[in-house]
């Protein structure tokens, strides 16, 4: 006789993603603690009882239907499929499931998954998948439009993101262009303004972004290195002629810090008057804690006359979207376009209409909200952790995005991100982020840590610097 099964009394064991949850529940089936016909619990309440996210339960989920184990009835109860027990015992089971987390898991010597804290990647599980499933119906069902996606991309997109911009970043009346790629961005830009201007030096700080910099070569550009300081790069460095300066403001990549207020100023003067052009990259300016909110570079008076705006949806969302965007300025919006036409580096139409219904049906503000929540709770166990087990070590950039830096002065960073590798521990080095004045340190990214992660990572680091970074 069909029966509901209560979540307390559905007793699965250590599970720890979906494909732990789905050989769980078939090995309920063979055995017979689930019948035929028994109601499961719902994925909210199974989620809970077992510590995992609701994502995690749903995907198993799907993958017990998909393999004829259970029977999904939208608005109904989850059933367990007439049969499936004769088939659990009969060895039946269903195909590999891999779990976000470890589905690209890099398995060193010792046999162990290795955990993955290098920066980048934010917590797509996070994302409210209902809500994202909706959004991508949406886009399919209005069909193929017929446009040309390198020059007339995503009517939606843009208009949906010109009020996003507005509502997190300050910008009135933007109307964002599409990229697949923040660096497809940077090339444009940079090819664009060679092409107005001439020849001309790009400035970045060191450490920084090795991604822009790969870009500015590629368009032929010298490259010239300063020094990273608190407050933001310094005019009183970068001359009198027309250049290109690349900035990470709101977060500066990768030791983190904010522009000052009084830096940002000056910048922008300094651009206006030698007619330089300034690129913003606010690859993670959405997410801060405990500060208050700067409104991007570009939003100062006189700003949008010399300075581009570059965004993206790979830390706010995921990088396997591969959209990005970018306001640049006017004088230079046609030079962009037909970069951008000629290179075909626009994104796919489908992604990019399904983040405009996303967008607009105020599902990415509600993410947002919730992913800024919960990544302070996992920065805030590193930085703790951190004190424990290593105090005299400086932490910087704790203050915005998905990612801080550990300061290792006299240590090898290198040899020590070989040694935690060989804990079972994937981070970054400080140094390879330069390209002139290196810093010893880690990068550690902490949107994906789980339960213990902080503290067992934080033991791993105290032990290997122990012993010597060796």
């Amino acid at each position: 006789m069909a029966r509901t099964v209560g979540p307390g009394s559905l007793v699965l064991g250590d599970v720890s993603g979906a494909a732990d949850l789905v050989g769980a529940i078939v090995d309920r089936i063979a055995d017979g603690a689930l019948s035929d016909g028994d109601r499961l619990p719902s994925s909210r309440a199974l989620a809970e009882q077992l510590g995992v996210s609701r994502g995690t339960v749903v995907r198993a989920f799907d993958e017990l239907a998909a393999a004829g184990f259970i029977v999904a009835v939208h608005g109904s109860a989850t059933r367990i499929s007439d049969g499936a027990g004769q088939a659990a015992r009969a060895g039946a089971r269903t195909r590999e499931v891999q779990d976000p987390a470890s589905a690209t898991a890099f398995v060193p010597r010792q046999g162990r998954p290795l955990r993955d804290l290098r920066p980048g990647i934010p917590d797509a599980t996070l994302v409210d998948e209902r809500a994202w499933r909706s959004a991508v119906r949406k886009a399919a069902a209005e069909g193929l439009a017929g446009l040309n996606p390198w020059e007339e991309p995503s009517p939606r997109l843009r208009t949906e993101l010109s009020g996003h911009l507005r509502r997190h970043r300050g910008m009135g009346a933007a109307d964002p262009m599409l990229f697949d790629s923040s660096r497809s961005a940077i090339a444009a830009l940079c090819a664009a303004f060679v092409a107005e201007v001439g020849d001309v030096v790009f400035h970045t700080e060191d450490p920084g972004y090795r991604g822009a910099v790969l870009m500015a070569r590629e368009q032929g550009l010298q490259v010239r290195f300063h020094h990273v300081h608190p407050d933001g790069i310094d005019v009183a460095n970068l001359g009198d002629q027309p250049a290109i300066v690349f900035t990470t403001p709101a977060h500066q990549y990768p030791l983190g810090h904010r522009m000052s207020v009084d830096r940002r100023v000056s910048l922008v003067e300094w651009a206006r008057r030698t007619g330089s052009l300034v690129i913003e990259d606010d690859y993670d300016g959405e997410f801060r804690y405990g500060v208050a909110p700067l409104p991007a570079l570009v939003t100062l008076p006189g700003a949008a006359e010399s300075v581009a705006y570059v965004g993206t949806s790979s830390k706010s969302l995921a990088p396997d979207l591969r959209v990005a965007w970018c306001v640049p300025p006017k004088a230079m919006r046609r030079s962009v376009e037909r970069w951008l036409a000629v290179h075909r580096r626009g994104p796919s139409s489908l992604p990019a209409d399904a983040l405009g219904h996303f967008i607009g049906s105020g599902a990415m503000d509600r993410h947002l909200a919730r992913a800024a929540r919960v990544y302070s709770d996992r920065r805030s166990r590193l930085v703790a952790a951190l004190k424990r087990e290593c105090p005299n070590l400086a932490v910087t950039g704790v203050e915005a995005g998905l990612h801080l830096c550990v300061l290792l002065p006299g240590y090898d960073d290198a040899d020590v991100v070989s040694a935690l590798e060989e804990a079972g521990w994937r981070t970054r080095s400080l140094s390879s982020q330069s390209g002139r004045y290196p810093v010893a340190g880690l990068v550690l990214n902490y949107s994906r840590l789980g339960g213990r992660d902080a503290e067992e990572f934080a033991g791993a680091l105290r032990a290997v610097l122990g012993a010597g970074g060796k």
